[in-house]
């Protein structure tokens, strides 16, 4: 192995971590809000990579341009979802909708397979089969797009939560569900509309998923695993969080594959994943008792 190696695992690695952390945003949104792992959240992101593909046949538009039509409809299905699916069930305590979600995303996954079939499917965009030059090392240009993608939406979440009104209505209602809904918010629309701005982050992660790598119906299940790695990394329910987990699971794996070869590159992102739960479980940025 030469340095040239190295430095070309780490420069990919931590360029396709900017893929991991947009593909994590939701998930990492929807725990800090309500405290429930999504485990619908990998059929979300394979559910609007099929619907990209979708809209992009009929309309012949680019699949970037089709993301933002899909929007819309992931944010109804989130919506309706949260509002009258799984509300009901979060003041009997975590396991009722945990076990909601996973009905929900069995029959999502069956769902797809009934539809699409299981034939693998990709999303062919202008960026798909590109690589460009950082460093002189050759990255392919998805990924490079992928962290910038990244770096935008979390920003963008960032200060959505932290500036805007429904924001501030969101950390109430996330600090002190009770006092919040004395106060004259109701808690239930604000989880609806968080699981809702959820599932439309939701298609962004699909897109880049369709693009860099081929897709069936049960691939979400890998992309939630990857996801919850990205999350406990960089802290349960720290957005910022979500892009320094990223960019770290995504750099060692880079790294760690350049050691011991591209396939055990999977363990080795799940070997720093126990690593952290053993010596600090709630994350890098997340805060005491997330754990």
């Amino acid at each position: 192995m030469t340095i040239n190696t190295l430095l070309a695992g780490a420069l990919n690695g931590f360029f396709l971590g900017g893929l991991y952390a947009t593909v994590a945003i939701s998930l990492s949104l929807v725990f800090g809000v309500m405290r429930l792992v999504n485990v619908t959240h990998g059929e979300y992101l394979i559910a609007a990579a099929y619907l990209n593909i979708v809209i992009t046949s009929a309309l012949g538009i680019d699949p970037l341009i089709s993301t933002f039509i899909s929007i819309p409809i992931l944010f109804v299905v989130g919506y309706a979802l949260q509002r009258w699916v799984l509300n009901p069930v979060m003041n009997k305590g975590m396991e009722p909708a945990l076990l909601m979600a996973f009905g929900l995303s069995i029959i999502a996954q069956n769902g797809l397979i009934r539809v699409f079939g299981g034939d693998s499917k990709t999303i062919t965009t202008q960026f798909s089969q590109r690589g460009m030059e950082v460093f002189g090392i050759t990255v392919p240009t998805i990924y490079v797009v992928s962290l910038f993608i990244g770096i935008i939406l979390i920003g963008g979440l960032h200060l959505f939560i932290n500036r805007s009104f429904l924001g501030k209505a969101i950390r109430a209602a996330t600090q002190d569900p009770e006092t919040a809904g004395v106060m004259g918010i109701n808690v239930n629309v604000i989880y609806a509309i968080t699981y809702a701005i959820g599932a439309t982050l939701a298609s962004f992660g699909g897109l880049l998923i369709g693009t860099a790598f081929s897709f069936v119906p049960s691939t979400g299940f890998y992309w939630l695993l990857k996801s919850f790695v990205v999350v406990v990394l960089g802290g349960m329910g720290s957005i910022v969080g979500t892009l320094a987990g990223g960019l770290i699971l995504g750099t060692t794996e880079g790294i760690g594959a350049a050691f011991v070869g591209t396939g055990y590159r999977d363990m080795i992102g799940f070997l720093i994943f126990l690593l952290m739960l053993l010596v600090r479980p709630r994350g890098l940025f997340g805060q005491k008792g997330s754990e």
